[in-house]
């Protein structure tokens, strides 16, 4: 077997280093519009209003969530009723009640994607890729919103508001 000598070797990992550093591309640039929307949230209230103007908190007086925006464009939306559910009866996670299954769907909401904000008209798109809820998945998902200093509204505040604040 023939033997290279070590400056072989050492323009081997200079290529493969150079590539790396070439290929791998430049991070990408935040969506347009959206530099103080970039960061983490969390969720402070969930609000829906009939049209009698009765409220209801499905996920709870005192909801758990998060909606993450990236700089790259990203955003994972994660949102938990409170208070949170009992543990599986079986203790076992691959032994599952239908109504264990309904219970756990109700009370969880999440979805992931990318997102692109519209300053103009005050909103924000969620590009779907996958969701909890199959109905989401490979959806656009607009949403009005105000941002008040760490304070992030989202909805019309007419029929449905979702209050977040930055982590800081």
């Amino acid at each position: 077997m023939p033997r290279f000598p070590h400056s072989f070797h050492a323009v081997t990992l200079m290529t493969v280093a150079i590539s790396f550093i070439v290929f791998r591309g430049a991070p990408a640039a935040p969506p347009p519009g959206s530099e103080d929307l970039v960061g983490t949230w969390r969720l402070v209230s969930y609000e829906d209003w009939d049209a009698t103007g009765k409220v209801s908190r499905p996920y709870g007086e005192h909801p758990r969530g998060y909606i993450v925006f990236d700089s790259t464009g990203h955003v994972s939306v994660n949102l938990m009723k409170m208070p949170a559910l009992p543990p599986l009866e079986s203790k076992d996670e691959n032994i599952v009640t239908p109504a264990e299954k309904e219970a756990a769907f109700d009370a969880y909401g999440a979805y992931f994607g990318t997102y692109s904000v519209d300053r103009l008209h005050g909103t924000f798109v969620t590009h779907v890729e996958g969701s909890l809820n199959p109905m989401y998945t490979n959806t656009d998902q607009p949403r009005p919103f105000v941002l008040k200093g760490d304070t992030l509204i989202i909805g019309d505040q007419k029929t449905w508001k979702r209050v977040l604040e930055r982590v800081h």
